[in-house]
């Protein structure tokens, strides 16, 4: 395990004291109003963020062949600088642009969601077929014929951005995912039935709908990627918003590690926009979503 992404017990209470006062300044009015609900939050909230991140000392999630779909909800930083658009620079990331080390963040998503796609394609051919194929030497069409879904939902400058860089990926053999496997979607309809652009993670949970499988049963099992303190933030919106998840569909989260300088800086900035989305915003529920597996 890489303990420098587990905070110690001091940085732990500093973390704490440094959200409080951040919101004390910054939303006064929400700690005037529910001090010991957000106290309560912010507590429980790193106790997760600390196990979430122990979690991520295991290379890969517990392998599940029941696995239709691994998601990903887009995080900062383009997937690749040498694979942008001609003329296309990262500044559309207005948000995080500003903290270097969060620029490779959703591209650390879409790799790990690659290789687990990758890891239960295989396992799925030897179920059955009995062949013990390596990841590395699939094809397309093993992807085609055994492989889950793909599912990737972002803003309009990621889309484009990781369409392009998969169809470069694709030319030099190094994604083999065919087409017909992914969905992505940067649109969401909301549940008063209006359609909007996604800006927010709240338009990712919220809009999150997922196609229907064998003789039109939800997804069996689906596999949700990012970031221990993101993941956090979707737990609470998806509290908001549980039909997201098909009953009966299995949640399983897989939890990839915070770049070390951003630890803190992550959790706070999660931390504060989770409870800017339930006191402010109302699109996010103070007791978090709990029905899934690591």
């Amino acid at each position: 395990m890489d303990a420098s992404r587990i905070l110690s017990e001091q940085e732990v209470n500093s973390l704490h004291q440094h959200v409080i006062q951040t919101l004390q300044i910054e939303r006064p009015e929400i700690m005037d109003a529910h001090t010991s609900e957000v106290d309560t939050l912010i507590g429980n909230g790193i106790g997760i963020l600390q196990k979430f991140e122990k979690a991520t000392d295991k290379k890969h999630p517990d392998i599940h062949t029941d696995t239709d779909i691994v998601y990903i909800d887009s995080g900062p930083g383009p997937y690749s600088y040498n694979m942008l658009e001609p003329g296309k620079t990262d500044l559309d990331d207005t948000v995080y642009h500003k903290w270097q080390w969060s620029r490779k963040m959703d591209r650390a998503r879409i790799r790990a969601a690659y290789v687990l796609t990758a890891m239960i394609t295989a396992k799925r051919i030897q179920e059955q077929t009995g062949e013990v194929k390596p990841t590395k030497n699939l094809t397309e069409e093993d992807f085609e014929k055994y492989g889950p879904y793909l599912m990737y939902a972002s803003v309009d400058w990621q889309m484009s951005h990781v369409k392009h860089a998969r169809d470069l990926s694709r030319e030099k053999g190094a994604f083999k995912i065919p087409d017909s496997k992914i969905i992505s979607y940067q649109d969401l309809t909301t549940r008063e039935g209006e359609q909007k652009p996604i800006i927010h993670t709240e338009d990712q949970i919220e809009g999150l709908h997922f196609p229907p499988f064998e003789e039109g049963h939800p997804p069996r099992r689906i596999v949700m990627v990012s970031q221990p303190a993101h993941l956090i933030k979707i737990m609470h919106i998806l509290g908001k918003y549980p039909d997201s998840i098909p009953q009966g569909t299995v949640l399983q989260l897989f939890p990839v590690s915070t770049p070390k300088l951003g630890v803190t800086e992550f959790a706070k900035a999660e931390l504060i926009g989770t409870i800017v989305s339930i006191y402010k915003k109302g699109r996010a529920s103070l007791t978090p979503y709990a029905n899934y597996e690591i």
